[in-house]
């Protein structure tokens, strides 16, 4: 058998298992403006982009980091596919034990203590979302808001702002075991998610390939994957270029005292995993970096799921 394999490697590859890749979800919100990349261990985290402003309050602190991420797209999938029995309100998750929780994210049991920490920011915390559109319509559609007899031809430029305070979780509970001799043991996991939090999902939610957000080690890599998920779906057959300052404020914002040296080591960073993003977790991504070092430049690429794409199983499929 080693003799044919090494001989015939090609028949090695023919018969290798198919493992299957899974689908989860983020809500654009949190892709546009993401959790803080490590712990700030404040209440109160701001983050920016562009007409999107999310501010995160917490009783402790707020969630972060590569696990709160991973929690989140969890979360996040629940509420985008589930339902209760009469169609409406929260969304109530169950698990036996820790693990099982650890299994649906698959993440190994040493990663317990992490998700349990999150759990515990995402069970204080809420965020503020603040945005802004403008558009360029026709003014027959706000007809009802004008004066009779006004003219109703030709074009407005309306501007809507939406803001809303949304918490995570309804609540959670759990239990801690103890014995002499023995590791602690988190059983009876229920969370229960906000309404707020499911209606969100449902509506502003971007499927991501869930196998390759949570191989990307990287906080920044995982945002910047997501962006690029979720900023295809808008693009057109004309390239992008984004200016270099633009995303280092996004994905790595600079402190107050603006260095340029860090400015430069965020960019580096930024480069750094948008090569490895392309070569190892999003093959068909259209993007070049230039040659200057002024930004990149995005085009349209095909989408990492497509619809109906058999290839991917639901992530909460896995239990």
């Amino acid at each position: 058998m080693s003799t044919e394999n090494t001989l015939f490697p090609e028949l090695m590859e023919q018969h290798e298992e198919v493992k299957p890749r899974f689908r989860g979800y983020l809500a654009s919100p949190f892709i546009a403006a993401a959790l803080p990349l490590k712990d700030v261990n404040k209440p109160v985290f701001e983050r920016k982009y562009n007409n999107i402003i999310l501010r995160l309050t917490s009783d402790s602190k707020v969630p972060f980091g590569r696990y709160g991420r991973l929690l989140l797209s969890i979360l996040t999938t629940h509420a985008v596919i589930e339902k209760n029995s009469k169609n409406d309100g929260p969304v109530t998750l169950t698990y036996r034990t820790l693990q099982e929780l650890l299994d649906e994210l698959q993440l190994p049991k040493q990663r317990g203590k992490d998700i349990k920490e999150q759990l515990e920011c995402f069970a204080g915390a809420s965020f503020v979302f603040k945005e802004k559109r403008t558009k360029v319509t026709q003014k027959l559609l706000f007809k009802d808001f004008y004066e009779d007899g006004e003219k109703m031809d030709g074009e407005v430029t309306a501007t809507q702002f939406t803001t809303g305070i949304v918490p995570f979780f309804e609540s959670m509970q759990y239990i801690d075991l103890k014995e002499k001799g023995r590791d602690r043991k988190s059983v009876g996991i229920t969370i229960i998610l906000s309404e707020k939090f499911r209606q969100l999902s449902q509506v502003h939610s971007v499927p991501i390939d869930y196998t390759a957000y949570k191989e990307i080690s990287s906080a920044v890599g995982k945002d910047l994957y997501a962006w690029f998920v979720y900023k295809n779906n808008s693009l057109t057959d004309e390239p992008v270029f984004i200016q270099r300052s633009a995303l280092v404020n996004q994905f790595l914002p600079l402190k107050e005292n603006n260095y340029e040296s860090e400015e430069r080591v965020n960019w580096n960073t930024i480069k750094e995993q948008i090569n490895l993003i392309k070569k190892k977790y999003y093959q068909n991504l259209n993007v070049s970096i230039a040659q200057d070092n002024s930004g990149i430049t995005i085009s349209k690429s095909e989408p990492v799921i497509l619809e109906n794409d058999t290839r991917y199983v639901l992530v909460t499929s896995t239990l």
